[in-house]
C-alpha cells in the first residue's frame, strides 16, 4: 500500500477527499491528515509518506513551502497540490519545481484518480529502475513484480548471499519462497526478501538493519546457518552488514558472490562477514598451476595409470583437507585443458566435468571424475596410435610448402588444432629429430637445390629468401647440415657443371 498524508485546512474538502480515496479502490492508505501545513510537517518525523497531497494555501505553512520542507526529509516524496481556479497559473508553475501533480478545487472523482494513478506509476517506475541493476544478479523471473510494495524500498537493507553445499544430496526447500519462509518464521519480527540469483544454488537475500539489533553479524550468520541446518539445507553465508541502498544492491550482490566463490570448501561451510579482513583470503591461481604442473606432465605423455593411481590418492587427501571448491576447479581446468587433442570436442568434455559438481557426494565427484579422465586418455592414446604418422605427413607437407615462411611450433599447433607438446611428440617419433631441426634440414636441403639451380645466387639473396635474415648464422647452419659453406658448396656445384661441359 502507498501511504498518503493530506493537507487541507477546509473541513468540508477534506471529507470529500478522504472519502474519495477511500472508496477509490486505489493500493493508497491515508496515514494523517492535517488542517495546517506546520502539523502535516511535524507528522513527515515520525511516518513513512509515499503521496502527499495539500492544498496550496494553508495557515502556518503554505503548501509549496510544506513541499520544500517535508522532500528534505523524504527525498523520494511525491506531491500533488490542491488549488482553486484563481490559483491555477501559481500551481502550474509549481509543477516544473517539486511538484509531480496538481488538482483543481472542486475535486471529481475521475480527477483524483487519474492524478493518484499516474504518481503510483511514477514511483514504481523509479523503485523498478533502482532494482534494474540486479538483473545481472537474479534470475530473470525473480524480477520486480516480487516485491512487496514500498515497504520494500522504503528503508536500507542488509544484503546476504547463501549458497547451497557442493557435493550435497538433493534438497527441496532450496527454493526463494520457501526458504524466506523459513527465515521469516525463525527471526520474526524481522522482514526477509530472498530471490533466486542467476547462478544455480544460490540466494540473494535482504533483511532489515534491526536484525543486528540483538546479535554481532557472526553470530547472526552462525544463527541463519544453523536454522537452515537444521531443515535440511547445508549453505555457505556471506554478508555486507552495514545497510545498503536499493541501488547498491548489484555491486553489493557481486562482491558478496565473489567471496563466497573463494571461500567456499568441499565440505564444511563458510560464514564470512565482508567487512573482516580474514574472510577476503583467497587461493591464488599460481597454486592451482603448481600443484596441477605434475599432473599436466603425465597427460602430455599419456602416462594413463600413473595418472589414475596419484591423481586419485590427491583427490582423496583434498576431502580430508576440505580443499576450497574455488582451487579444486582451476586444478581441474588445468587438467582438463592438458589433453592435447581436445579441440574437437572441448565444450562436451568440459560440460561432463562441469556437471560432476553437482552429484550429491564428493565421492560421487571424485569417481566421476577419474572416469572422464580414463576415457579421456583411452581416446587420446587411440588418436596417438591411429593419427600420429598421418600428422606427420601433413606438418611434413605444410613444411615443405612453407620454406619461404617464417613457422614456429604454435603456428602448427593452431593449423592442425593439437597442442604444441603433442607435435613434439609425433616429429621426436617418426623422424627420431625435433621440428627445428626437422625443419632447418628442409631448409638447407632448399637451400642446395636453389645454388645447384643458380649458383651464381647471392648468399645473402637466398637467406633472406628462407627467412633466416642473418647471413652468417645462415652460413653456419648450412654447414653443419651440408658440411660445407655455401660459397664451399657454389665452387663444388660450379667446377662439376664445367666438368660435365669438358
Amino acid at each position: 500500500m502507498y501511504r498518503v498524508l493530506l493537507a487541507e485546512d477546509s473541513k468540508p474538502i477534506m471529507r470529500n477527499l478522504m472519502e474519495l480515496i477511500t472508496t477509490s479502490g486505489l493500493p493508497v492508505q491515508i496515514v494523517h491528515t492535517a488542517s495546517n501545513g506546520a502539523d502535516a510537517l511535524a507528522a513527515f518525523n515520525e511516518l513513512e509518506v509515499d503521496i502527499l497531497l495539500t492544498d496550496i494555501r494553508m495557515p502556518k505553512m503554505d503548501g509549496l513551502a510544506l513541499i520544500g520542507e517535508a522532500k528534505k526529509i523524504n527525498s523520494r516524496l511525491k506531491a500533488v497540490l490542491i488549488s482553486g481556479y484563481n490559483d491555477f497559473e501559481y500551481t502550474r508553475k509549481a509543477i516544473n519545481l517539486q511538484v509531480s501533480d496538481y488538482l483543481l478545487k472542486p475535486i471529481e472523482r475521475s480527477a483524483l484518480i487519474e492524478v493518484i494513478e499516474k504518481v503510483i506509476a511514477q514511483i514504481r517506475e523509479e523503485y523498478e529502475a533502482e532494482f534494474t541493476g540486479l538483473s545481472g544478479i537474479i534470475d530473470p523471473a525473480a524480477g520486480p513484480e516480487q516485491m512487496l510494495g514500498t515497504e520494500f524500498f522504503r528503508d536500507k537493507k542488509l544484503v546476504l548471499m547463501m549458497q547451497l553445499q557442493y557435493f550435497c544430496p538433493s534438497v527441496l526447500g532450496w527454493e526463494p519462497e520457501q526458504v524466506q519462509d523459513l527465515l521469516g518464521r525463525a527471526f520474526a519480527p524481522h522482514p526477509f526478501w530472498v530471490f533466486a540469483a542467476k547462478k544455480p544454488r544460490l540466494l540473494l537475500t535482504l533483511t532489515d538493519p534491526a536484525f543486528l539489533d540483538e546479535a554481532g553479524p557472526m553470530e547472526r550468520l552462525e544463527d541463519i546457518r544453523a536454522a537452515l541446518e537444521e531443515a535440511g539445507m547445508s549453505a555457505s553465508i556471506a554478508g555486507r552488514f552495514y545497510p545498503v541502498n536499493p541501488k547498491e544492491f548489484a555491486g553489493c550482490s557481486q562482491a558478496l558472490s565473489e567471496l563466497l566463490d573463494s571461500r567456499m570448501t568441499i565440505a564444511e561451510p563458510v560464514l564470512a562477514d565482508e567487512a573482516h579482513s580474514t574472510s577476503r583470503s583467497a587461493d591464488a591461481a599460481e597454486d592451482a598451476e603448481r600443484i596441477a604442473a605434475r599432473y599436466v606432465d603425465m597427460i602430455s605423455k599419456l602416462q594413463k595409470e600413473p595418472f589414475l593411481l596419484q591423481f586419485s590418492e590427491q583427490l582423496a587427501k583434498w576431502g580430508k583437507k576440505n580443499l576450497r571448491i574455488a582451487l579444486l576447479h582451476r586444478i581441474v581446468e588445468h587438467l582438463v585443458n592438458a589433453f592435447p587433442s581436445l579441440e574437437k570436442n572441448y565444450g562436451e568434455f568440459h560440460s561432463s566435468v562441469q556437471r560432476l559438481y553437482d552429484l550429491p557426494s564428493y565421492t560421487d565427484f571424485c569417481a566421476g571424475l577419474l572416469d572422464l579422465f580414463e576415457q579421456r586418455f583411452t581416446e587420446e592414446q587411440s588418436l596417438n596410435k591411429k593419427g600420429g604418422y598421418e600428422l606427420f605427413r601433413k606438418i611434413d607437407a605444410h613444411l615443405k610448402s612453407n620454406l619461404y615462411t617464417p613457422l614456429s611450433m604454435n603456428d602448427l599447433a593452431v593449423a592442425f588444432h593439437v597442442s604444441p607438446s603433442y607435435i613434439s611428440r609425433v616429429m621426436k617419433k617418426h623422424s627420431n629429430t625435433t621440428l627445428m631441426q626437422y625443419y632447418l634440414d628442409l631448409k638447407i636441403a632448399e637451400a642446395r637445390k636453389v645454388i645447384r639451380s643458380n649458383p651464381t645466387i647471392k648468399i645473402k639473396e637466398l637467406s633472406d629468401a628462407l627467412c633466416f635474415y642473418d647471413q652468417h648464422y645462415f652460413s653456419k647452419v648450412f654447414k653443419e647440415y651440408s658440411g660445407c659453406s655455401p660459397t664451399e658448396y657454389k665452387v663444388t656445384v660450379k667446377g662439376h657443371d664445367e666438368t660435365k661441359q669438358d
